[in-house]
């Protein structure tokens, strides 16, 4: 191939985000008797000017090659360019295609990615490339295809990857990057896709997953819906060759707490809270029960009643072997600040100014600044690059739009902020008004007729270094501020705000409103991803609601925090998100991303314009 395997290892998808753009190397390189890579590629292009089509073609593909080897992508794209893609046969145009694919990608320019690698010509004629170029294809593809949202596809695209793959320690590689996007996978999109898909391997990975899904919280009962999918499919290859997590659930199996110590605020200000997190932990320690399951004691300590040292310890005295709160930051901070803490502890709260000394504290809640970051991945994908947030003058607001900003600005996006909005504002048409600049645009249209001593007709234009709007707002703002905008000529910028935004049950008639807007949105908002087995007893307003999820997904957490930290490319579905950990055992949450439509909240398509089902 013109180009060496080691660019295609080196621009990975898995660490493009990481690459940036390619370093352009010095541009007065020496010249020598003997011609350096660069100079070749030049000789190649002067002479490439002379020749007849497909030739010509070919010539700039293998000076293209020779160019982004040697740290000149830029040079490279512009031979590119230069090629008739469509006058290639198969094996030239993968060679261009898959080049091209891996500058852009360096660029992070994902969309123009998508449309290289959705090439019909060679999806339609596989067999016509070398072996190296489908292992290429498929292997980009499905690393593609995982970043858009489409884990669906990404699965059936690495599951073909897989099976040309001949080394044990490579094709464990790519199970793994099987097994986790089907983590992404809700649990109606496996049941779909095992519809919908006519391919037997990728058929047998679905069905593995789902085998998976009733033991969510019981590691014992997943190892046995595992074990039972492999004697009903001992030659597929995951059966051969099992993903590493599903590897080491067995060995975590012989290592789970039997005694939890749940330490949470039973009287005072955070009762409230506190109260719907311990339902969400009985409801799934029941659920647990009534399936089969052996779960662990769990003794519940009041930390409104003396020290949260003193209470810790005594929990340890007790024989707890994990402890589940405390819910107070101070609190969380305090045990933060001991020596030692003999028994691992899932803090339910998070202590984003102090870092974490010790290996068994864990940190878990609902973050807002998870939320406001997963949008910032999504627009950015999207290709947006500028933002204009809004915001509100409260905490939530302030905490979502720092994260928002951070990880915004590291990406190189440009952030346009307005002052907070007042939650009391019942017209937001000014505050608006300055945002998008209009008053600037209409003084423009004033001087125009001042100028020529008439009336014309002008029609006031927003700013245009925007390409989205960052909402913060809960629905009676957002009601308002998403007519509003699209009354201020601001109705092409698309909008994305966290999962606030949306009041928890159908509300079509007002939700009118939101028409258009993608947010973030808890699981069980969305009937399709809703665990009605674990649901409240009573109606429980949004917010206590959410609260209930974390307490079911706390309960879970603790048979997965080992597995969690050991393979921190595995995740847990659950019902506050997708649960994954990060750095300083930080616990974080992917949500869905849903879309108003008609006044109705849907799942929004993914990026990638995929359906969700595994193609065939």
């Amino acid at each position: 191939m013109p180009f060496t395997r080691a660019l295609l290892c080196a621009l990975c998808l898995l660490t493009v985000a990481a690459c940036g753009t390619l370093p352009e190397a010095s541009r007065n390189e020496a010249y020598t008797s003997r011609q350096n890579p660069i100079q070749s590629a030049r000789a190649l292009l002067a002479g490439a000017a002379g020749e007849a089509s497909p030739q010509r073609d070919l010539t700039r593909i293998r000076a293209a090659g020779l160019l982004a080897d040697n740290g000149r992508p830029r040079e490279a794209e512009a031979a590119l360019k230069e090629v008739n893609a469509a006058a290639l046969e198969t094996p030239a145009l993968a060679d261009y295609t898959l080049l091209y694919a891996h500058i852009a990608l360096a660029d992070e320019r994902f969309l123009q990615v998508r449309n290289l690698l959705n090439n019909q010509q060679l999806a339609n004629n596989l067999g016509e490339m070398s072996p190296d170029q489908r292992r290429e294809w498929h292997r980009l593809r499905g690393e593609l295809f995982a970043l858009l949202g489409d884990d669906l596809a990404s699965v059936a695209e690495h599951s073909r990857l897989a099976a040309l793959l001949r080394g044990e320690d490579e094709r464990l590689a790519v199970h793994d990057r099987i097994w986790h996007s089907l983590s992404q996978v809700p649990e109606s999109g496996l049941r779909a896709a095992i519809r919908a898909t006519s391919d037997p391997a990728v058929n047998g990975w679905l069905r593995l997953a789902l085998a998976t899904r009733s033991g969510q919280g019981d590691i014992a009962r997943q190892l046995t819906g595992i074990e039972a999918w492999r004697q009903a499919n001992p030659g597929h290859p995951a059966a051969k060759l099992l993903p590493t997590s599903l590897q080491q659930a067995a060995a975590a199996r012989g290592d789970l707490p039997d005694h939890l110590a749940l330490l949470l605020p039973l009287k005072g200000n955070l009762a409230a809270a506190a109260e719907p997190i311990r339902d969400g932990m009985l409801a799934a320690y029941y659920g647990a029960m009534a399936d089969g399951g052996k779960p662990p004691r769990i003794g519940i300590h009041d930390t409104t009643e003396g020290d949260i040292n003193a209470l810790y310890e005594q929990a340890v005295a007790d024989g707890a072997e994990l402890v589940i709160g405390p819910l107070a930051k101070d609190q969380l901070q305090t045990l933060m600040a001991r020596a030692d803490l003999p028994v691992a502890v899932l803090g339910l709260n998070y202590v984003d100014d102090t870092p974490n000394p010790h290996p068994n504290l864990y940190q878990y809640g609902l973050a807002v600044g998870d939320e406001a970051r997963q949008l910032a991945d999504r627009a950015w994908i999207e290709g947006r690059r500028s933002a204009l947030v809004i915001r509100p003058d409260a905490g939530w607001g302030s905490t979502a739009f720092d994260s928002f900003r951070a990880h915004w600005e590291t990406k190189g996006g440009l952030l346009l902020t307005t002052a907070p909005y007042r939650d009391d504002q019942a017209d937001h048409t000014d505050f608006l008004r300055s945002a998008l600049l209009l008053a600037d645009s209409q003084e423009r249209g004033n001087r125009l007729m001042r100028t020529l001593g008439k009336k014309v007709s002008y029609i006031p234009r927003r700013r245009k270094d925007v390409d989205m709007v960052l909402l913060l707002a809960y629905p009676d703002q957002g009601r308002q501020f998403k007519p509003t905008l699209d009354f201020l000529f601001a109705s092409d910028l698309p909008v994305y705000a966290t999962s606030h935004i949306y009041a928890g049950s159908p509300n079509p008639s007002q939700d009118q409103d939101l028409n258009g807007i993608q947010f973030t949105a808890m699981p069980w908002t969305l009937p399709e991803l809703a665990d009605n087995d674990l649901a409240p007893q009573e109606p429980l307003a949004p917010a206590f609601r959410n609260l209930f999820a974390m307490g079911v997904d706390a309960y879970r957490l603790h048979q997965w925090l080992g597995l969690l930290r050991a393979l921190p490319d595995s995740s847990l579905q659950g019902q506050s998100g997708t649960l994954a950990m990060a750095g300083g055992n930080r616990i974080t949450r992917t949500l869905p991303i849903a879309a108003f439509r008609n006044g109705r909240v849907v799942v929004a398509p993914t990026v990638a314009g995929g359906t969700g089902a595994a193609p065939r």
